[in-house]
């Protein structure tokens, strides 16, 4: 897809992320933009746009990531890269389903670690109501939160979604990831507006 280069504020880089997923373990995957291309676009530059990603997704509320250190040294470059480790190894198994293949052991090796360590990373607190306790992130963990609540939906979308709902965009110079929702699951686009538009445009042209 075509996107906006626009660098600068944490605002500009928040429109850049790619909310066509319908789910936040595919928009995940889509926070590398123009994945086919020589020159791809990592969204996830820094532990601040992890963080940001988290929030926008719906991930972590505002409070939450308001608390979260602003890492900007070897710790959030640490966690950022992981989370960049994650992203890869779903797109793989993703792609592997896409093609027809089954997923490599190693991806689903490297996403149970991580899955695994996500819920190592909860605690159980009292709690007054409705249940007589609830999980807590475990405050020597709080930078690793959006890291672990990526892992989490991870585990959600490959466990509780169905397979053949997880489409790839049809166009061909496109890599993005999408729940496919719509009636009779007919979707062909990671948008309408974009990548739909163009190659109507493009077999129009190849028609006349």
């Amino acid at each position: 897809m075509v996107r906006d280069m626009r660098q600068g504020r944490i605002s500009d880089r928040a429109n850049r992320f790619e909310w066509s997923g319908g789910h936040p373990a595919l928009d995940l995957v889509n926070t590398l933009d123009e994945r086919p291309s020589d020159a791809p676009i990592d969204n996830l530059a820094t532990y601040r746009d992890l963080t940001r990603f988290a929030e926008l997704a719906g991930l972590v509320d505002r409070r939450t990531a308001a608390r979260l250190p602003q890492l900007d040294g070897r710790s959030g470059t640490h966690i950022v890269k992981r989370a960049r480790k994650l992203r890869e190894h779903l797109h793989d198994v993703l792609a592997a389903a896409n093609s027809g293949r089954p997923a490599r052991p190693l991806d689903l090796d490297a996403l149970s670690a991580a899955i695994r360590a996500a819920h190592a990373a909860q605690i159980l607190v009292a709690s007054p109501s409705p249940g007589l306790a609830r999980r807590r992130w475990s405050p020597s963990l709080a930078p690793e939160i959006p890291l672990h609540v990526c892992s989490l939906a991870i585990e959600r979308l490959l466990v509780d979604e169905e397979r053949k709902r997880i489409r790839k965009c049809e166009a061909p110079d496109c890599d993005v990831y999408y729940l496919d929702t719509s009636k009779g699951q007919r979707r062909q686009w990671c948008s309408m507006k974009g990548c739909g538009n163009r190659e109507k445009q493009r077999r129009w042209r190849s028609a006349s």
